[in-house]
């Protein structure tokens, strides 16, 4: 099973540390899961195997 769920923030913590939402959620052939994450504003999806993304840490009621 998936740590992840569609709808989540995940931050790529591999090279960038770019964050987006998981919109997707796949198997892959080695039993781990791949999370295709379309970015915050605008870009392609990018493709990511599970064990490459952390749950996004949101800042909310923050003034």
């Amino acid at each position: 099973m998936s740590k992840f769920a569609i709808g989540e923030r995940a931050e790529n913590v591999a090279n960038d540390h770019g964050s987006g939402t998981v919109v997707a959620v796949f198997p892959i052939p080695d039993g781990s899961f791949g999370h295709p994450v379309a970015p915050k504003g605008y870009g392609a999806l990018q493709f990511f195997t599970e064990e490459k993304l952390t749950f996004a840490v949101t800042r909310q009621g923050v003034t």
